[in-house]
């Protein structure tokens, strides 16, 4: 049976402190977790939540560290994000890299998800998009693969997303037709989506190497 202080430290996530900075008149720990991820994090938080330094480590607790992980990098994300949509042909150049590379199979990019109103919203990975792509024709609408596809289960409207593979460029457009369903697409993404994702900090990380891989400043 563990004790209440085993279970806090399982709670809590450890941190080793590898620098200080100050940022607009407030003094900052620089933290660095396993993955490698740095962010900063106000001292005034230390002593207000009473959290503990020892070894020139902090623990936090999960959700605290989940907090401002966010706190710390979503805007950013949104922008790197968009770096490689916007750079899709890039990707689409390196697919056999991204599908058999545990570096960048499992990335989650905000923009890679399908669903609808009264279905929900399922999320997938950039590897797992690739590899359907590679071994079968189930994500293919009018010569299009189909990246990403979101609609009304009532009224049956629907919009894609899709890689034109001839033109090179990603083009938009609903599907409709007697022998084919949008919804039979969103099947497809809805068995990707229970595969494995990186966690919200490697998802980070990864972007980023994504992005320097395929020449994009940032």
């Amino acid at each position: 049976m563990r004790t209440n202080t085993e279970s806090k430290k399982m709670q809590n996530k450890f941190l080793d402190i590898v620098g200080e900075i100050e940022v607009n008149a407030v003094d900052y720990y620089l933290l660095k977790d396993t993955s490698g991820l740095v962010i900063k994090f106000p001292k005034n938080l230390v002593f207000a939540n009473g959290l503990k330094i020892a070894d020139n480590k902090i623990g936090l607790t999960v959700s605290l560290y989940g907090a401002w992980v966010h706190e710390e990098t979503e805007e950013i994300m949104k922008k790197y994000s968009a770096l490689m949509f916007n750079h899709f042909d890039k990707l689409f150049d390196i697919r056999e890299k991204i599908t058999t590379s545990e570096r960048f199979y499992y990335l989650n990019p905000n923009w890679l998800y399908s669903g609808g109103l009264y279905i929900g919203t399922f999320r997938y990975t950039l590897g797992a998009l690739f590899k359907t792509w590679e071994n079968s024709d189930d994500l293919v609408y009018n010569g299009n693969k189909i990246i990403k596809i979101s609609g009304s289960a009532l009224s049956g409207t629907n919009v894609y997303s899709a890689w034109d593979p001839i033109n090179k460029k990603i083009v938009t457009g609903s599907v409709y037709g007697p022998n084919t369903h949008w919804k039979n697409y969103v099947k497809v993404f809805q068995e990707l989506s229970s595969q494995r994702k990186f966690s919200y900090e490697l998802n980070y990380l990864q972007t980023i190497a994504l992005l320097e891989m395929i020449g994009i400043k940032l």
